[in-house]
């Protein structure tokens, strides 16, 4: 299964916004309470030296918004969010920790100590986004075998479901026709998405003009065919 990578852009950022406020809310209760007195500077300094590089990277991922038409495989993304997830929870699992550490160090001994495990973790997590984000040729290029490879396990899933609508959209899509006269039926049915249809519809024509008059390159033809495809794809799934 087949993600556009702008997809999972938003989906990360969400994810570390979520937990970098609640970990941010958990220090500041902890450092009114008197919890941090003396140490407060170290205190914060740990907490965005842990969770700022990566926010402002997924940040600048989403604003540059950097090749659109990149598809990733879903199996990839889901590690890479997993790997996220769990180091934030680590990150948290050393916040609520701190009353047993305390036991045996004290707290700047255990913040500092906390470095060894955290660092390489969010190295990892770093050189992941920015492979993900920032790297120029893709990781992963589907070409038009498995673009219509997915399509028809779409359609397979459609069928099981019994949505007679998006079946015989999947199999536009997988015809002659393609992504054009998936478009086509899709501002027929689709009454609330007419605008952001004729949008891609646009964009195909434009994609197909490139194409005609050899203004792009192989690559960046199928780069660009898939990203329609895939919001096609994204448009047939509300066919009811």
């Amino acid at each position: 299964m087949l993600v556009l990578l702008s997809d999972t852009r938003k989906k990360l950022l969400w994810l570390w916004i979520g937990f970098t406020a609640a970990l941010i809310a958990l220090v500041f209760v902890q450092t009114i309470a008197g919890k941090f007195e003396s140490i407060e500077t170290a205190v914060w300094t740990w907490a965005f030296v842990q969770l700022l590089p990566a926010l402002m990277l997924l940040f600048a991922a989403v604003i540059l918004n950097k090749n659109p038409s990149k598809v990733l495989l879903r199996a990839t993304f889901r590690a890479v969010y997993a790997g996220a997830l769990a180091y934030l929870l680590l990150l948290l699992l050393t916040l609520l920790a701190l009353p047993f550490a305390t036991l045996n160090w004290s707290i700047e001994e255990y913040f500092a100590k906390s470095y060894t495990w955290l660092l390489p973790f969010q190295a990892i997590l770093l050189l992941a986004f920015s492979f993900l984000y920032f790297r120029k040729e893709p990781l992963f290029r589907p070409n038009a075998a498995i673009m219509q490879e997915y399509v028809a396990k779409k359609a397979e899933f459609a069928q099981r479901s019994g949505n007679v609508s998006q079946v015989q959209a999947f199999d536009l899509l997988i015809s002659d026709g393609g992504v054009g006269a998936a478009l086509e039926l899709l501002r027929e049915q689709l009454k609330t998405d007419t605008n952001e249809v004729l949008v891609l519809q646009n964009q195909y024509a434009n994609w197909q003009k490139q194409r005609d008059l050899n203004l792009m390159p192989p690559d960046a033809l199928q780069r660009e065919l898939n990203r329609l495809t895939m919001a096609t794809i994204d448009y047939v799934e509300k066919l009811p």
